[in-house]
Order: C-alpha cells, then structure tokens, then sequence
C-alpha cells in the first residue's frame, strides 16, 4: 500500500475525533506502525511518553506494532501495558511526560479499536490536531525521522503506578469519614482493567464491594450493556447494597444505580454534585462547563446556584481545554462524563465514584433521596429502527 493509499485510509478511520477501525483488515498492523513513526517525529529525540491499551487481543497487537514504529524515531515509550485511560491520564502529568496514546475498543462498534493521542496535560488531541496529523501522512516520508541503532528509543515498565494512582484519589475525599459509614457497593467492571484497581481502592477505603467481571474475556458485544446493567441493579437489590455502579471499558465513566436498582440519570448526578460537592459550592461565580444538550431545566439549576454556564461540543478533550481556558470549577457532559478540576481536567470513573460515596456519607443520606427533590425535564422516549450499517456513517 503507498503513501497515498495509506493516507485515504486514515482519513476513513476518522470518527468523531479520533481514529477508529477493524483491528485486522482496515487499521492492519503495518498501518499503525507507521503510525508510531509518524507520531514519534512529532517529538525531540529520548522525550518519553506513556502508552496503555485495554484488555483485548486486538488493542494489544495494534499497541505493540504501534511501539515498534514509534520507538524507530528515537523517542522512549513508558509502558503502562493494561491499564484504564484515566490512570494514563494521571501518569503523564505525574512523570512529566510529553505526551501519550492509548488503545481502546470502542463502546458501540464490538470489533473496533480506536487511538487517543494526548499531549503533556494528558489532554485528547483536539479535532484540529488529529485532522492536521492525519494530512500529514500525506507527506509521510518527508515528515518521519530515522535516529542510528545506538538511539533507538527504550521501552521502559512503570510498576507501582496504579499503587500511587490509588493512594492520590484518596486524598481527594474523607476517608476516615466514608470508612465509618459502613457502605456497601456493587461495582461491574467490564471486563476492564478497572477490575485491578477499584476492588483495591475500595477496599482501602473501608467499602465493601460486590465486583462483578473483574477479569479478562474477549468480548462479543459491547460492554456494559442493557443485560449487564440490569444484572448490576438485581444485585443491589437482592444483597441490599447502597449503590450499584456500571464502569465503561475504558474506566473514564460510570452508570450509577441506586439502592432501588433504578439508574440515576445524568441531569440528577450532575445536580447533585452541584449541590453537595463541597469544593463546587466554594467556588461560586466560577463557571461551570457542559455540553450543549443539557437541558435548560439543569442550565437554570445551576445558574440558580450561582455559577456562570459555558456550553460547548462535546469533542475529544474539548471540556478538559475549556476548564483550562475559563478556570471552571467542575464540567459535566451527557455521556456521563464528571470532571473534577480539584484532582484534574479528566474524567475518571474512580473519582467519580469516589465523590457519590463521599456526599452520601456527609449528607448520611442514599442517592434516592439526595436526588429526588431536583427539578425533572419532560422526556419523551422513542425506539427507531436502524440498520446496522447505517450507523457506520
């Protein structure tokens, strides 16, 4: 395949904001190989960056001809192997790397796998970015470097990270407090590497934990999905747990369920922590960041509550730069994505769970009634049938 060929297929491998594909037949092994290179080019020589991948065979191969090629321009590879993409987040800004990428299978395409670049913030790529380094595959053999054999980059293991991760998203909350409370959670992990840190983290905090699909498996269909989340809720129900919680694959977000097995929708969740979120309610006259189809019934909540509120696309990365640009104090988007500024401009699964369990313990209230008084919108819900390649484009 030549330069240009290659180049029309990464522009096809363009989906909202990052690059997607079928591991395998369009995004092949040669393909993000070259991808390395071209990415390495991008940095000085012996820079390091982190890399990560989740649980499945295909991120796997494509993470590891993704190393070959990178490695080739001189630049170091710090290698996380599985891990979540919030704890690649946090490593890159805790080693002071220059960046990141992470592989992933995507949420609603079961045999895709997508690439997230990040720069030294541990912020996505923006639409811009990813648009101008798919272009400049165009020019690739002028854009690569080549370094001698005595340069090549090293590949270097991080242990202890997901050890320094855990004890950081603790200083974060009351833990002598959330301890006392004697909580009980059902936590499904998505056959994500999710399962190696939030049992741990709980466990450390003194909260009992029911974790569900801890462990790897190849998967068949999209994780979580409908049956999954209603096992989760049966659960709670049935062992009489305070919550249940649903992570995505790649641990940057969770569904919440309440102690009624019923999912707290993400207009209730984002009021509450408006409303209880300590370092939130200090900040008032700080805006607040969403995206641009929240409700107004939530838009007139929180302005009620005294907080300015920027509305923006909800592309790769664009809240995290928004919460840098405007000093904002929290950021919410309607994929259930809940961002802290206090711990970082991400989303992280983990914290957010972290922030239900410890306004639970200072209200000493469950998530039923915390959020039953919140103004409710009217919603209407439709079923469309849609065919399968349909969705493609």
């Amino acid at each position: 395949m030549n330069e240009e060929e290659n180049s029309s297929t990464l522009k096809n491998l363009y989906k909202g904001g990052r690059i997607v594909g079928r591991a395998n037949f369009v995004f092949t092994p040669e393909l993000v190989t070259k991808i390395g290179v071209l990415h390495g080019s991008m940095f000085e020589e012996n820079e390091s960056i982190v890399f990560g991948r989740d649980y499945h065979n295909d991120s796997r191969m494509l993470k590891r001809g993704y190393s070959s090629g990178f490695m080739s321009t001189g630049v170091n590879l710090l290698n996380l192997s599985d891990c979540t993409f919030p704890l690649l987040q946090f490593t890159i800004r805790r080693f002071g790397a220059s960046g990141g990428i992470y592989f992933s299978g995507g949420h609603l395409y079961s045999e895709d796998v997508g690439i997230r670049f990040l720069d030294a913030q541990g912020i996505e790529f923006s639409q811009p970015e990813i648009k101008k380094f798919i272009s400049s595959y165009a020019s690739y053999s002028e854009k690569i470097r080549r370094v001698e054999p005595n340069k090549i980059g090293r590949l270097t293991a991080i242990p202890q990270t997901e050890d320094i991760y855990i004890k950081s998203l603790q200083q974060f909350v009351s833990k002598k407090e959330i301890a006392e409370q004697n909580l009980k959670i059902v936590v499904d992990c998505s056959y994500g590497p999710t399962g190696k840190i939030t049992p741990l983290l709980l466990n450390d905090l003194g909260v009992e934990a029911i974790a569900l699909n801890t462990h790897y498996r190849q998967r068949g269909n999209p994780v979580p999905n409908i049956r999954t989340i209603r096992n989760t809720a049966d659960i709670v129900k049935a062992s009489n747990s305070h919550l249940g919680v649903c992570y995505d694959v790649d641990g940057s977000r969770v569904l919440i369920i309440d102690e009624n097995g019923l999912e707290v929708s993400f207009e209730d969740l984002f009021m509450l922590f408006v409303s209880y979120e300590k370092r939130i309610q200090n900040s008032k006259g700080n805006p607040i960041i969403t995206t641009n189809s929240v409700s107004s019934v939530v838009q007139e909540f929180i302005e009620d509550n005294g907080f300015p509120v920027k509305q923006v696309e909800n592309f790769p990365g664009e809240l995290s730069r928004q919460i840098r640009q405007q000093r904002a104090c929290f950021a919410a988007s309607d994929t259930l994505k809940f961002y802290f500024p206090q711990f970082a401009p991400i989303s992280d699964g983990n914290f957010i769970l972290l922030k239900t369990l410890e306004i639970m313990t200072q209200e000493n209230d469950l998530l039923s009634s915390l959020t039953r008084g919140f103004p409710k919108g009217i919603k209407i819900n439709k079923t469309i049938p849609v065919k399968s390649d349909s969705i493609d484009g």
